[in-house]
């Protein structure tokens, strides 16, 4: 069976546009807003059932889009970003933030 990690700090970085969490192993993880909003995973951008996702790897973002005003701890199992255009449906659990890590340890070139 998998470790279970959890977040225990989140921050939010305006001026390099990330979002960083240190995580309960020690890990200090991070992604940038716009790979965070291109990824949400909620059924309007991802999609559901048979239909698609509005998000595309087409998709331009404007600056209120991709800015993360805050973010919201979601039972003990995800955080949800709460984007300034006021889109806030997209729940990550811990374990798809940890998949989707860019930080220097868990980057790789294909990113």
């Amino acid at each position: 069976m998998p470790t279970i990690v959890n977040p225990i700090g989140v921050e939010l970085d305006e001026t390099a546009r990330r979002m960083r969490i240190r995580w309960d192993d020690g890990h200090l993880g991070e992604w940038s807003w716009l790979s965070l909003r291109r990824a949400c995973p909620c059924a309007l951008c991802a999609g559901e059932g048979n239909l698609p996702g509005v998000v595309t790897l087409d998709t331009a973002f404007s600056e209120r889009e991709t800015h993360m005003n805050e973010v919201r701890w979601i039972g003990r199992y995800a955080l949800a970003p709460i984007w300034a255009d006021g889109h806030d449906t997209g729940l990550f659990t811990y374990s798809k933030l940890r998949d989707m890590c860019e930080c220097a340890e868990h980057a790789t070139p294909d990113r």
